[in-house]
This record gives structure tokens, sequence and C-alpha cells, in this order.
């Protein structure tokens, strides 16, 4: 069945607030709406976002106009805009404007651990907000889905669409998306068989203890493998007198060619994550402080380790401001789970055998 395409007006601006990783979900979800054939976009509409992700998304979305958040001050109308935050400002845009401003992770964190309960006049707006794009006014009962998804459901309804027709979107943006970014990338014979991207800003990062035992356990050797870093990160010294061997990527384009290179791709939730989701020749995700069914494209051939514990999904706490996480660890409890390790080091023995 396919569904009728409603009138409506496209949008002339987009805004991808949010971490990197956000982006590339959202990207993800509005090349779904492209597939549909929504007409979701003007022909002169602009794509504002990170300037650290622009030169990927513009690879994504060749044909669009990519330009920085920080210039998105008078962006055109109507505007879909995927903000941080919801304010009184959002509120009535949303409901005296053709825009759209859509906070959708705002009821996955009122679930969370550690999330600070809002006030009466935040819960005013939630509300508000939820009565005007929302499927509905309880929190309680938000199903766990793909960010890429969440954010565009508003607007494919807005086109007559459902859920169910945009999650089929997903399945072929995947193709389209991954297709862009291998014919952009080249191969190297100079990299490891196994890479980890073990570096994240919160408490879900790679610990170097969990990497050495995966190491050990998945008879990985001394030079089959590299732990990769952006140049500069402040935590790759921790792993280097951990003695594991540690390398920066410097470009995207070395990112990329590191993840269709390398055997195995093991990542946390990051944004390297969400790369590999689309290229990597076999990718692992040791999921920890978030639900694989929030940043796991449904479409990805990913392998996803996962255990879930009381404090999942957390309102992860930075490390640059908190010495552990919310729950008191100094690493996302997981990985110190014998049943967490084993799965990872059959995840990683699997990927090298190609089983």
């Amino acid at each position: 069945m396919t569904t009728a395409i409603k009138p409506q007006r496209p949008m002339r601006s987009v805004r991808l607030h949010g971490g990197l990783g956000d982006v590339l979900m959202g990207v993800n979800g509005l090349q779904a709406l492209l597939e549909l054939g929504v007409p979701a976009l003007a022909d002169d509409a602009v794509l504002y976002t990170r300037s650290g992700a622009q030169a990927v998304v513009r690879t994504l979305l060749p044909e669009r106009r990519i330009e920085s958040l920080e210039a998105s001050k008078h962006a055109p109308r109507p505007r879909y805009a995927i903000v941080p935050r919801t304010s009184w400002s959002t509120v009535l845009r949303n409901w005296l404007y053709g825009d759209y401003y859509v906070n959708f992770p705002e009821r996955r964190l009122l679930a969370s651990y550690g999330y600070p309960q809002p006030g009466i006049a935040r819960r005013l707006q939630l509300w508000l907000t939820d009565l005007k794009l929302g499927p509905g006014t309880r929190w309680r009962r938000e199903t766990p889905s793909y960010y890429g998804l969440k954010m565009w459901t508003p607007l494919a309804e807005a086109f007559g669409l459902t859920d169910t027709d945009l999650m089929r979107g997903l399945y072929r943006s995947h193709r389209t998306l991954s297709e862009r970014l291998r014919a952009q990338t080249t191969t190297r014979s100079d990299i490891p068989a196994v890479a980890f991207f073990p570096s994240g800003k919160a408490f879900q990062y790679l610990p170097a203890a969990f990497i050495k035992d995966l190491l050990a356990r998945g008879g990985v050797g001394a030079n089959d493998y590299a732990c990769w870093f952006a140049p500069g990160d402040r935590w790759q010294p921790e792993y280097e007198r951990a003695g594991l061997n540690c390398r920066a990527s410097a470009t995207d384009d070395e990112l990329l060619a590191i993840l269709v290179s390398a055997r195995a791709t093991l990542t946390c939730d990051s944004y390297v994550s969400h790369l590999a989701q689309l290229v990597a020749r076999r990718h692992i995700a040791l999921m920890s402080h978030d639900l694989p069914q929030h940043t796991v494209h449904p479409a990805a051939p990913s392998t996803v380790v996962f255990e879930p514990q009381n404090c999942c999904p957390c309102w992860y706490a930075l490390r640059e401001t908190h010495t552990t996480c919310l729950a008191g660890r100094d690493a996302c409890g997981v990985f110190a789970m014998p049943r967490y390790r084993e799965a990872a080091a059959t995840a990683l023995r699997a990927a090298l055998t190609g089983a």
C-alpha cells in the first residue's frame, strides 16, 4: 500500500543541532523522506549543521547546500530545526508559524537514569510541544526507536506518511548513503585487521583494561590492531600507558579509509559508530549507556553487544567535569561484566573468521 502525500509547504531550511552522531542520524532520516518521494525540501533549501560534520554531510547529500550552524540565525522559513532544548520560543514557533522545532530525545531523557526532573513551567512546555508535534503526551509510554526516525516523524506525518513508511525509507536510505560514502573512500593496505575507536566524552568509553582483555580472548596479535583517536585526544596517553597500540586519524577521509580497510571495527556509541554502520566491513557496536534501538540504524549489518543495566539508558555525565558516572562508576559497568566480555570476544572472533 502506498500512502498518499498531502500538500505541504516544503522546508526552506533545516537546522541539525546536537552531537555529530545526531547529525548523521538526522541525515539518515532526511534521506529516508527523500527516498519515499516526499518533497520535504524546497529547491533552494539550506541545511545548517555542525562544522565538524559538514564535509561528510556534503558527501551524503551532494545535491544540497550545506552551511554552518553559526550562519543559521536568519535561516529562511519554513524551518525544520532539531533543537537541544525546548523553550517558550520553540513552543510559540511550533504553534504560530509553519516551522517545526523538534526536541527528539526529550521524552527519552525523562526516562533516563539521573536526568533532572523538570519543574512545572518546563513540563508545560513539553506538554504543549507534544500536543502539537507528538503522538501523545504520556512520555512513560514512549517506545524506544531509532533517533533518525524520531527526528522526522512530525514532518512525515504532515505529508500523510506513517512511522512505518519512514522506517521503510530508512532501509532504502542506508543503501544510498553507504554507496555514496564508499564511492569517495579508498582502502589502505597499512590498516591493521582490528580497529578500536575507544574514546568517548562520557563514561561509555572503552576502558584500556577491557580492550586488553578482549584482545587476549579474541587471539589478536600485537601488530594486528590499533586504537584510533582524534588528534590531540586528551585520553590517548591513558591507553598508551596501558601498553596499547595507538594511532591518530586526522581527517574524515582517513577515518573512512580505516573503516573500509579494517577487517573488524569496534566502537562505543559515538560519531564513528554511525559512520561504521554505513561503511565498515564488519562493525561491532559495543553498547553500554544507551539502548541499541535508539542509535543503531535498523538497516545496519552491525553486530550489537549489549547487556542492560538498571541505570540504562543514563543521562551521561561528561568526563571533563565528573570523576565518575551518575551511578558512581569510573567507566560504564557493562565493561566489567564477564558475560558482556565473552559476548564481545565471540563477536570479534566471528568477524575475523568471516563467520
